[in-house]
């Protein structure tokens, strides 16, 4: 089932193992893929994008929810291939899914990380409030603009650090 909401908070009153009670919070969220987009040369696409936790662009891999509240492995795929031709219009040949990750104890969903390779141009058009800028870099170079020129997301600092390990680079 699809839900209207991507993320809410939930607040719960809980008992320790000690028997002090006292408020959890978590981000009950729908999980999430993550695509490093590596061409036949190991260029990376990145997008550039407005985000407003920081009031500024910045330089991502492609990203994005999963539509189904508790997704099948088939769905969580279908998700990465839809946000890869989305965001930076392209379709991979070969997907590998690199981990399933918990962002953090305090989300529910979670984020499977992809490498997508093969690529062919396939363009679906954006969300209604995707206005993004997307350049190919060599591999080390993209990984620069989104871990040192700027203070990183850990989506991509841990996608980055699975493909250079895959990869050898």
């Amino acid at each position: 089932m699809v839900t209207p909401n991507k993320i809410k908070v939930i607040s719960s009153k809980l008992k320790t193992p000690g028997g002090k009670e006292t408020i959890w919070g978590i981000f009950d969220s729908r999980d999430a893929v993550v695509v490093l987009a590596l061409d036949k040369e190991n260029n990376v696409y990145l997008k550039r994008e407005w985000r407003l936790n920081r009031k500024d662009y910045c330089w991502e891999v492609v990203s994005g929810w999963v539509e189904d509240d508790h997704p099948t492995d088939l769905q969580v795929e279908e998700a990465a291939t839809r946000e890869l031709q989305e965001e930076v219009g392209q379709k991979a040949g070969k997907l590998t899914k690199l981990l399933t990750i918990y962002p953090t104890n305090h989300f529910r969903g979670k984020w499977h990380l992809f490498l997508a390779e093969q690529l062919s141009s396939s363009q679906l058009a954006r969300d209604e409030h995707e206005y993004l800028d997307v350049l190919k870099f060599p591999f080390l170079e993209a990984y620069d603009k989104v871990a040192k020129q700027q203070i990183p997301t850990a989506q991509n600092v841990i996608i980055f650090q699975l493909a250079k390990e895959l990869l050898k680079i």
